[in-house]
């Protein structure tokens, strides 16, 4: 009985340590997230024909998603990435919205990366 009472704990120590293990790469992720978010992405900008360019090599993350929304929060554009090469440079072309503020995301499977961007 004390042996398998034994096993079942060390069982049980075993999964929680496994457990913290996980919980830790995922919190160190997250900061990688935010990291990313605050300008460590290029964002290349033509202001005279409001064309955005992101650079796929400078993100730390394979992007999915990339998503543009107004300042209402409604979506203007969905474009699938996820089959693009990683040295990519992506056009964002903003000529067909208009003057205003918008909110570029960029989705990957475990987290969104998100600009803020203001046409003039």
């Amino acid at each position: 009985m004390n042996r398998i009472l034994s096993t079942f704990v060390l069982l049980l120590f075993l999964s929680t340590a496994t457990i913290a293990q996980s919980s830790a790469s995922v919190n160190n992720y997250s900061e990688d997230l935010t990291t990313l978010n605050s300008d460590n992405w290029s964002f290349y900008i033509d202001e005279e024909n409001k064309v955005y360019y992101i650079d796929f090599e400078s993100i730390s993350v394979n992007l999915s998603t990339i998503v543009l929304k107004n300042e209402n929060g409604e979506v203007l554009l969905k474009d699938d990435v996820l089959d693009l090469p990683v040295n990519t440079i992506y056009e964002l072309d903003f000529s067909p919205y208009g003057m205003g503020n918008y909110e570029v995301e960029l989705r990957s499977f475990t987290g969104i990366v998100r600009k803020k961007v203001s046409i003039k």
